[in-house]
């Protein structure tokens, strides 16, 4: 249907823009930033191979001083696009802030067409429009003040591994770390702080 074949033109064109311009409207988060003391960050990374039925996400739980709160890597069958891979790690993510009782939350994705799909101020008449609308419903929902912030893939290295690691999960299973992650996302989490940069 053409609306989904837009929705890939956009998240084609959006990604192309990120990797090889490094230009956007609006300037992406360049590094990982640690959040404020009364609040967490959430990282979160869709992956989506063309020719599988699958997708695989990650999704990190940071707190002030960078250390991880909570981790989790997925697979979910019958997948059929990379928005949509993206849409259900922003689902898992909430869900997961749910979980650790967040109620002020930075989101972070490297997906430029996942944070405009979010802008509370316009309605999604694309495919994934009823999931779209869902987050934000829990996004009011559940949290006091909320933020959905693009940045780019060198800021979201530890998601992006996580999702590596969704493809060793068994179809529509997760895997759930605390603070002790695998050792190439320690590596990540540590890289990101300051004094490692």
């Amino acid at each position: 249907p053409l609306p989904e074949l837009t929705r890939h033109v956009l998240s084609n064109t959006l990604e192309y823009m990120q990797l090889f311009t490094g230009k956007s409207k609006q300037t992406a988060v360049c590094k990982w930033q640690p959040p404020g003391q009364d609040r967490v960050k959430i990282n979160l990374d869709g992956a989506f191979t063309p020719g599988e039925n699958f997708m695989t996400w990650g999704v990190v739980i940071r707190g002030h001083t960078g250390e991880v709160l909570l981790a989790r890597a997925g697979r979910t069958e019958h997948t059929a696009d990379p928005f949509a891979a993206e849409v259900i790690a922003m689902s898992q993510a909430i869900s997961m802030a749910v979980d650790v009782g967040a109620l002020r939350a930075i989101f972070e994705t490297d997906s430029k067409l996942l944070q405009e799909a979010l802008d509370f101020t316009k309605v999604d008449v694309l495919s994934h429009a009823a999931i779209i609308e869902d987050i934000k419903f829990q996004l009011k929902m559940w949290f006091s003040n909320q933020s959905i912030n693009a940045c780019r893939r060198n800021a979201n290295t530890v998601a992006h591994e996580l999702a590596k690691l969704g493809r060793s999960c068994s179809f529509n299973t997760c895997i759930e770390w605390d603070s002790n992650v695998p050792p190439q996302v320690a590596v990540c989490a540590s890289g990101d702080m300051p004094e490692h940069r």
